[in-house]
């Protein structure tokens, strides 16, 4: 029967549907026709039926294939295990959860032995790096507390020299049947909640959970070009998993310190140097900073407020891609706010100086604006 089912219509969706639509689809069918969830004759069939539909239509090169040749294209089918070759159980743990992904699927995995296994949580937190770590890179050196595994039990739970030992309201099944009138249910066992097991004996320093806190220091490592809210992850070093379950991972969200000199834009850094009038106007070399040590740049004459000079190469390391970005130079030319009687004395005959010679080399920014103010008042 399933060589003659539509993948497509087993899902219940159009043949253009993208992998959200799919992922959907195939969690609500898995969730509706699970056998411990549905008793009904032919459930079960329908369950491997929607196991193979997603197994294919999930995967492109599948998908393609089955879209191409259907049921009769070589090297779709997959006897035995429905997953085979197909699902990433990972993937299955994000689209179902933890708790329901250890409910539904953990039979057919051997990474989660019990079931009681529940996969564990991730961990979050924050590391501020300089803005010349970001430009490095490398390894760095987190330690945080997180949920591990006990100590004094191994995780077991159970005191130590003593065992978990089977439940015997439920054999060992993790679940009983009940009855309710003219309808029979299947329920998690309420003596062991659905483990199979009972920990008679439980353990002092964690009460009977396998799990304790406990203090870790991993090293993370740190691409280059990394910007403040990126985060990066640490598979397998976020909480333990309880009965045997996954550990979680380590999710940790990247904070850039402000720079006294630097501002960043995307992977081009933005430096504002302060020069002064005689500099601007006569044209100078400077020092500036950069990322990799002092550097001198050329100001040309006549130079105004807010002009922006490039230093190519000199910016931040792109995150995907080669290269650097640039470094971008705004120059501030400064007003003096202190005068010393020479000074002033030389500034205004600088200014006399410029006035009478207006008429022969009119600065143009400042003729212009000299001009359209004289139209505004006429």
């Amino acid at each position: 029967m399933a060589e003659t089912l539509d993948y497509y219509e087993l899902l219940g969706v159009a043949r253009d549907a993208d992998a959200e639509t799919l992922k959907k689809a195939y969690r609500k069918q898995a969730l509706q026709y699970h056998p411990d969830r549905n008793s009904e004759p032919g459930a079960e069939d329908r369950f491997k039926q929607i196991n193979a539909a997603y197994a294919v239509l999930s995967d492109p090169d599948k998908r393609a294939h089955y879209d191409r040749f259907g049921h009769e294209g070589p090297g779709l089918g997959a006897g035995g295990n429905p997953f085979a070759g197909g699902i990433n159980p990972d993937d299955l743990r994000d689209i179902f959860g933890g708790d329901v992904f250890s409910e539904l699927f953990g039979s057919f995995f051997g990474g989660i032995p019990r079931r009681d296994a529940r996969h564990g949580r991730d961990v979050a937190l924050d590391l501020a790096l300089t803005l010349r770590e970001v430009a490095d890179g490398g390894d760095h050196s987190v330690s945080f507390r997180r949920p591990g595994r006990c100590q004094t039990c191994a995780g077991s739970g159970a005191r130590p020299g003593s065992s978990p030992v089977t439940c015997d309201t439920c054999s060992g099944q993790g679940k009983v049947a009940v009855s309710h009138g003219f309808i029979r249910m299947v329920q998690g066992c309420p003596a062991c909640q659905g483990s199979g097991r009972v920990i008679a004996d439980p353990c002092g320093d964690c009460r009977g959970s396998g799990v304790a806190a406990e203090e870790v220091t991993v090293t993370l490592p740190v691409p280059p070009g990394v910007a403040t809210g990126q985060r990066l992850r640490l598979v397998g070093e976020g909480a333990h998993g309880k009965g045997g379950g996954q550990p979680g991972d380590l999710l940790v969200r990247i904070m850039v310190k402000p720079d006294p000199f630097f501002e960043r834009d995307g992977d081009d850094l933005v430096c504002e140097v302060p020069i002064s009038f005689p500099q601007a106007a006569l044209g100078a070399s400077v020092a500036v900073p950069t990322l990799d040590g002092k550097a001198k740049v050329k100001v040309p004459a006549g130079t105004q407020s807010g002009k922006v000079l490039r230093l190519r190469g000199k910016g931040l390391p792109r995150l995907r891609g080669m290269g650097r970005g640039d470094q971008l130079i705004r120059l501030h030319v400064e007003t003096p706010s202190r005068l010393s009687p020479r000074q002033r004395e030389l500034l205004e005959a600088f200014e006399q100086i410029s006035l009478e010679e207006a008429g022969e080399h009119p600065e143009p920014r400042r003729k212009g604006f000299l001009d359209k103010l004289k139209e505004w008042f006429d």
